[in-house]
C-alpha cells in the first residue's frame, strides 16, 4: 500500500494487490493494522453548499418618488429621517403628499364615485388605523360609501387642507412600511411637472446589499436565511428581504437585500463590509462523510478506510454523490450511519 497522498484536494491511497509488493498470493488485502488515526463517523442528513460573498451595509435600494401632479415644491422631509404613516414626505403648492400604509400604489383619483378596489380598502384600513373612523361605524373594505367621505373629511381636516371628501391623485404615497428619506432630488421653489423625480426613499433600518449573478436567484429568495459576518468576526442571521435584477457594468446583475435579525447593524456606517454566507440544500437525507476520508482505489472509483470494532480498518469502495463544501455524499452499502471513517487531519 502507497502512502495517502494530496491530490486535486483529495486524499488519494493506491491499494494495490500485495503480489505487486511481493506477496505471494496475488491477492489484495484490504484491511490495515491500528494506527494513530483521526476518525469521523459517518452521518446522516441534508448536505448544504454555502456561497459566501462581500456586501455592505447601507438602507437598501433607493426608490424615486415623482410628481403625480404640476406645482412648486414648498417643502421636503429632512435627508435621513423616517416618514412613519400619516407623515407628509413632501409638498406641493402647499398640499402635503401623506404616507400611508399600502402594497398598492397610488394611481387614480378617489372618491364616491371610484370602482371598488384595494386602493380603497389600503386608504379605509389608514384612515381607521389613525384614529379618523371613531364612531363612523366604517366597514374596511374596497367598497367607497358616505362613511368613506367622511372619514377622508375628517383626514383633511386634522392635515389643514380643504375637506373635499375626496383623495385626488398625488395627495397619498402608499408603501409598504415607513421609510427613510435618502436624496433630495429637487429644491425647494422648484417647478416641477408630473412624473419628474423629487426625493428618493430607502429603508429605515440598516441593511446589507449583496450582488450576486442573476443565475443564482436560487440562491437568495426572498424569505431565505443568510449569515452575515462583520468586521469584528462577530456572526448574526439575516433574512432576505428582497431582490432586484440591476445593470452593473452593462450586465444584467441581482442585487439582493437582507435585513438583519436581533443583532441590528445601526453602529456600524453606510458601506462597512460585510461577509455575506447563503446556503443551499444540495440533497436531502443522505450519507455525508467529510471529503477528505476520500481515498482512490487501484482498481478505480473512491472508498473510504472504515475501522471495525477490533481497531482494525478496511479499505470499502464506495458511490461519491453530490460535493458541498468540506463534504460529500457516498452510498454503496459497504458504510452506514455511525461507521468510523479514517480522514487526513
Amino acid at each position: 500500500m502507497t502512502t495517502p497522498r494530496r491530490a486535486a484536494g483529495l486524499v488519494l491511497a493506491l491499494v494495490v494487490p500485495l503480489a505487486a509488493c511481493g506477496s505471494p498470493g496475488g491477492a489484495a488485502d484490504p484491511t490495515a493494522s491500528p494506527g494513530p488515526w483521526t476518525t469521523r463517523a459517518v452521518a446522516r442528513g441534508d448536505l448544504v453548499s454555502t456561497t459566501t460573498a462581500s456586501g455592505e451595509v447601507g438602507h437598501g435600494t433607493a426608490t424615486t418618488v415623482a410628481a403625480r401632479v404640476p406645482g412648486t415644491v414648498t417643502w421636503l422631509a429632512p435627508v435621513g429621517s423616517t416618514v412613519a404613516t400619516g407623515q407628509p414626505v413632501y409638498a406641493i403648492d402647499a398640499r402635503p403628499v401623506v404616507r400611508l400604509p399600502g402594497a398598492v400604489p397610488a394611481w387614480r383619483d378617489l372618491g364616491p364615485s371610484s370602482a371598488d378596489g384595494l386602493d380603497v380598502h389600503q386608504l379605509e384600513q389608514a384612515l381607521t388605523d389613525l384614529g379618523h373612523t371613531a364612531g363612523l361605524d366604517l366597514t374596511v373594505d374596497v367598497d367607497w360609501t358616505g362613511v368613506t367621505t367622511a372619514a377622508v373629511r375628517r383626514w383633511q381636516r386634522s392635515l389643514g387642507v380643504t375637506p373635499t371628501g375626496t383623495v385626488r391623485l398625488g395627495d397619498v404615497l402608499f408603501t409598504p412600511r415607513d421609510v427613510r428619506v435618502d436624496e433630495h432630488l429637487e429644491d425647494l421653489g422648484a417647478l416641477v411637472e408630473p412624473g419628474a423625480p423629487v426625493l428618493s426613499l430607502g429603508e429605515t433600518q440598516r441593511v446589507v446589499t449583496v450582488v450576486l449573478r442573476t443565475s443564482q436567484a436560487a440562491l437568495a429568495p426572498v424569505g431565505a436565511v443568510a449569515s452575515l459576518t462583520l468586521s469584528d468576526g462577530s456572526v448574526t442571521a439575516g433574512t432576505v428581504t428582497a431582490t432586484t435584477v440591476v445593470t452593473v457594468d452593462e450586465q444584467p446583475q441581482l442585487l439582493v437585500t437582507i435585513a438583519p435579525g436581533e443583532a441590528g447593524l445601526d453602529a456600524l456606517a453606510e458601506g462597512t463590509p460585510v461577509e455575506v454566507g447563503l446556503d443551499q440544500t444540495v440533497v436531502t437525507d443522505v450519507l455525508v462523510v467529510p471529503v477528505t476520508a476520500l481515498v482512490a482505489l487501484a482498481d478505480g472509483g473512491y472508498g473510504v478506510q472504515r475501522v471495525e470494532p477490533d481497531g482494525t480498518s478496511q479499505y470499502v469502495p464506495v458511490t461519491t454523490g453530490a460535493f458541498a463544501g468540506t463534504s460529500v455524499e457516498v452510498s454503496g452499502g459497504e458504510v452506514d450511519e455511525g461507521d468510523d471513517v479514517v480522514v487526513t487531519p
